[in-house]
């Protein structure tokens, strides 16, 4: 658990993005020039609004990714932008891969993180209240050994989140500041992953409610390498209304406990045919 995050490029750096193949590997695929623009664009936008901000080194930022507005949903994806001590600015966050079963923690570049969607969908980023950045800045720096403890490679799209069987983007970033939400006031540092969900659930974290219809709950458990619903409650199968991280459930929480004085909006640039892609 306790390793460092991946290196990948920093803010004027690209990496190939990634497709799920129908033989079941990843291949490579590249956005398009506008869409690389579109890309550069929002990470250039997002660092400049963020430095303009005096003494802010960490914040959550949401992007697209998944098509959630089914489900009345605009953003998917949740990560720390964290300020580091060359004043760059990247992201922290945890990415499921070509939709295999595993996760990893990556640290990259703005303009990685926010991928094709910044063709698509505004940049949600919350500022939050400074002692709760500052935990949060301590945590997330190199070593990072207390992130990394709350970090579950067994990764699930619709991961329960009262249960350590699995766990998904939102819901490590969820687990991160609930612990350090927790740590304040001189408390004991909680311990696992265990310990931070009961204190989830004892501070009134409510998570979103999806409604999952049976076609698509067969479906993925035939077809698909990262969901399943196995951890969730039975009443939840049966009825197929699934409790799971969202970027709503979070931000509503953050709110709730008044640990989120402001939010921003980095609009998008918009690009013809930009569909949610990005994983």
């Amino acid at each position: 658990m306790d390793r460092p995050f991946l290196s990948l490029a920093l803010l004027l750096l690209l990496a190939p993005a990634t497709a799920w193949a129908d033989s079941g590997t990843c291949r490579e695929r590249y956005p398009s020039p506008a869409a690389e623009a579109a890309m550069f664009d929002v990470a250039w936008t997002t660092a400049e609004r963020l430095d303009a901000l005096p003494d802010v080194d960490v914040v959550i930022a949401a992007r697209g990714g998944q098509d959630l507005s089914r489900y009345g949903l605009r953003h998917s994806h949740l990560a720390f932008l964290l300020r580091d001590d060359d004043g760059r600015w990247r992201a922290v966050h945890l990415l499921n891969r070509c939709k295999t079963d595993r996760s990893l923690l990556y640290y990259e570049g703005l303009a990685n993180f926010i991928g094709e969607t910044g063709g698509h969908t505004d940049l949600r980023i919350g500022l939050l209240e400074p002692a709760l950045a500052a935990r949060l800045k301590a945590m997330l720096q190199s070593p990072a050994t207390a992130a990394h403890a709350l970090h579950e490679p067994r990764y699930n799209v619709v991961a329960y989140p009262y249960r350590t069987d699995f766990q998904n983007s939102n819901g490590w970033v969820l687990e991160v500041l609930a612990a350090a939400m927790a740590s304040a006031d001189g408390a004991a540092p909680l311990q696992d992953r265990a310990q931070v969900q009961q204190w989830l659930r004892a501070n009134g974290y409510l998570p979103s409610v999806l409604h999952i219809s049976l076609g698509k709950r067969v479906g993925a458990r035939v077809a698909v390498a990262n969901a399943t619903t196995t951890d969730h409650p039975v009443a939840e199968r049966v009825s197929g209304n699934y409790s799971v991280v969202s970027v709503e459930s979070v931000f509503d929480f953050l709110r709730a406990r008044q640990q989120l004085p402001q939010e921003l909006s980095i609009p998008h640039v918009p690009v013809a045919g930009a569909t949610a892609a990005t994983p």
